[in-house]
């Protein structure tokens, strides 16, 4: 790229704690803001130096200039002693403030966009630059819905005391001031959006922080599960197995659908396994518990699965549902917050949150229409990967990102 073109570009700062173009998770989707806006703007970059060899090479590529920062060494030292993450972030921010001003008394930046810390607790010190600044993906701000906690078991409680924190975030200063002079908000979900000051609603667009991998968006075999009703009706959760995910809510609606001729199966590890086999025993549900299985194993699950249950209590999105989505699988998860949000009608089911016992009788009543319905299983894989394709590849999160940067550049 010559440099009379690059001129031409308007120039951004990019801030991004968590970036990594090999890096999973949060990591890969700060990397990816990046990649696109240095589609058509100069972009400066930064972030910290736990990828640096890998952003450097691919920045000198794209021609973002990366500019690497670390909290100070006795910050990271009592943080990781007394496990407060906040503080080292806050840390990183003050040196990030300190460097975003003298880079902009050189290159005189068009906007800011922090992208990275992907919530709204660690504040977003750069909004006094004194030019339009963006923030988010943001999220936070779920919460379990009124009534579902029993199904968190002993995490109930730290669960409430995180809502009780979260209320008393909102009052930092640094983040009140965070969220007043942010220009633009870019909230993952409604929920996260509505948990925010009303005064900050106008400027708040919906962007879901989830985005489609190349193996993904690649992936184009035709569906080729069986559409009779005689073999089993298979169903898969994958993911992070912790008590928000509240898979006892699928067992519950197994036991009362009266299906039988059904397999379930549960990829990933983590702290709520042991009473979820509790659970799945006493209601004699059929469960087969795999683990945690390494990514080239999950797939011929989600080729040979019927649907993806994502029971999820709060979550902002759900990484192992889009890669379902993208994989012709229908979803089948609570009309709640990110999941709830990244579905719609014509990619899998969406089960009312009003009080438990309704939720699962609904969730029983879908399992068994998808069971008895295979053609509407078909048309729902086939929706599901088209809502993959239209909403989550990364020229869709592109065109969001570049109609809002240049409605700021070009306003007085």
């Amino acid at each position: 790229m010559d440099g009379p073109f690059l001129s031409m570009k308007p120039r951004v700062l990019m801030i991004a704690y968590a970036c990594d173009p090999q890096g999973a998770g949060e990591h890969w989707l700060g990397w990816g803001w990046a990649e696109q806006a240095a589609q058509n703007y100069q972009v400066d970059l930064i972030t910290t130096p736990k990828a640096r060899e890998a952003i450097q090479a691919r920045s000198a590529a794209l021609g973002i200039t990366p500019h690497f920062v670390q909290s100070q060494g006795w910050v990271r030292k009592v943080s990781e002693t007394f496990g407060a993450s906040w503080w080292r972030k806050l840390d990183w921010q003050k040196q990030v403030i300190a460097l975003a001003k003298k880079l902009q008394s050189q290159k005189k930046f068009r906007l800011v966009h922090q992208t990275t810390f992907h919530t709204f607790r660690v504040p977003f010190l750069a909004v006094d630059l004194g030019i339009p600044s963006v923030w988010g993906p943001i999220a936070g701000g779920e919460r379990v819905p009124v009534g579902f906690e029993h199904y968190l078991g002993p995490s109930r409680y730290p669960e409430a005391a995180r809502g009780m924190m979260n209320r008393l975030w909102l009052h930092l200063p640094a983040v009140r001031h965070s969220l007043e002079r942010a220009t633009v908000m870019f909230p993952s979900n409604n929920v996260t959006k509505n948990f925010l000051p009303s005064r900050t609603h106008p400027r708040c667009q919906i962007v879901p922080p989830n985005a489609l991998r190349r193996e993904d968006e690649l992936f184009t075999h035709p569906v080729t599960r069986p559409l009779g009703t005689k073999t089993a009706f298979k169903l898969l959760y994958a993911g992070n197995c912790v008590a928000t995910r509240a898979l006892p809510i699928v067992f519950e609606a197994l036991q009362q659908s009266g299906l039988t001729n059904y397999e379930l199966s549960i990829v990933g590890a983590g702290p709520a396994i042991p009473a979820w086999k509790r659970r799945a025993s006493e209601l004699r549900t059929k469960v087969k518990f795999f683990g945690k299985l390494p990514y080239s194993e999950l797939l011929p699950l989600y080729e040979s699965s019927d649907a993806l249950v994502f029971p999820a209590l709060r979550d902002s999105g759900g990484s192992a549902l889009l890669e379902a989505m993208a994989r012709f699988l229908p979803v089948i998860c609570l009309d709640w917050a990110g999941p709830g949000e990244m579905v719609d009608a014509g990619s899998g089911v969406k089960i009312p949150v009003s009080k438990p016992a309704a939720t699962v009788s609904a969730l029983a009543q879908s399992l068994v229409s998808l069971a008895r319905e295979p053609e509407r299983r078909l048309a729902l894989a086939i929706g599901a990967r088209a809502r993959a394709e239209a909403c989550f590849r990364w020229q869709a999160k592109r065109d969001i990102l570049e109609t809002t940067y240049e409605r700021l550049i070009q306003r007085p």
